[in-house]
């Protein structure tokens, strides 16, 4: 199982909490409800692009799990957001992440866009 440390940021903001939610679940930590997804929904990841809920939850039913994940800050605005942290790979491997979450629209029902960065430390 996965050790998550999850952002204070948070604590009194639903969209915060829903833009987190959604980066732990593309780094496999939880689910992502396709449902969330608009019908054109692109993912922009390293391994290259994925449109549509189906790619993206076939992509998603693919991740290894982590062995630790720490989000250290969230941010939501408007349509907009951002979720930052490290990860750990099962091998030990340490990753500096970013996440920023496009929604459909201010109040954060659909997702339109995601785009993850990803940079490997040393680990």
């Amino acid at each position: 199982m996965t050790q998550v440390t999850r952002s204070a940021d948070c604590a009194n903001s639903p969209k915060n909490a829903r833009a987190e939610d959604i980066a732990l679940a593309i780094m496999g930590e939880g689910r992502l409800d396709p449902a969330l997804l608009a019908e054109n929904a692109v993912w922009e990841r390293p391994g290259g692009a994925l449109t549509g809920p189906d790619a993206i939850s076939t992509a998603l039913a693919g991740l290894a799990p982590s062995q630790q994940i720490a989000v250290t800050q969230v941010m939501t605005h408007g349509k907009s957001g951002s979720v930052l942290g490290t990860r750990m790979d099962q091998d030990g491997a340490k990753h500096l992440f970013c996440h920023v979450i496009k929604f459909s629209s201010a109040a954060a029902k659909q997702v339109a866009q995601i785009v993850s960065f990803e940079h490997r430390g040393k680990g």
